[in-house]
C-alpha cells in the first residue's frame, strides 16, 4: 500500500473531522479516490464487494489449507529449529 503523508493542516483537519466512507474530489468534483477513516468498522470496507470465488469454492479453500496449518508457536519452533543461529 502507498503511505501519503499530508502536511497541510486544513487538508489533516477535514480529513479528521469525516465521520464515514467518502469521496475525494478535487475543485471540479472529479473524483479521486476514496477516504474511510480508521475509527470506521473494518467490514465496511468490503461493504458492497463481491467476492470473485462462489462460497462451494471458498469453503473448498479453507478445507484444504487447514489440513496442514501450523500454530504460530509451532511455526516459531521451526524457525528455531531451521535457523538456530537467529534466535540466540
Amino acid at each position: 500500500m502507498t503511505k501519503v503523508v499530508l502536511e497541510d493542516a486544513a487538508v489533516v483537519a477535514a480529513l479528521d473531522a469525516i465521520a464515514n466512507r467518502s469521496e475525494l474530489c478535487d475543485s471540479t468534483g472529479r473524483v479521486l479516490g476514496y477516504y474511510v477513516p480508521r475509527s470506521v468498522d473494518q467490514l465496511i470496507y468490503y461493504k458492497g464487494v463481491k467476492s470473485p470465488y462462489s462460497k462451494e469454492e471458498l469453503e473448498r479453500r479453507i478445507r484444504e489449507e487447514t489440513k496442514n496449518t501450523k500454530t504460530l508457536a509451532e511455526f516459531w519452533e521451526d524457525m528455531r529449529k531451521k535457523h538456530p543461529e537467529k534466535f540466540q
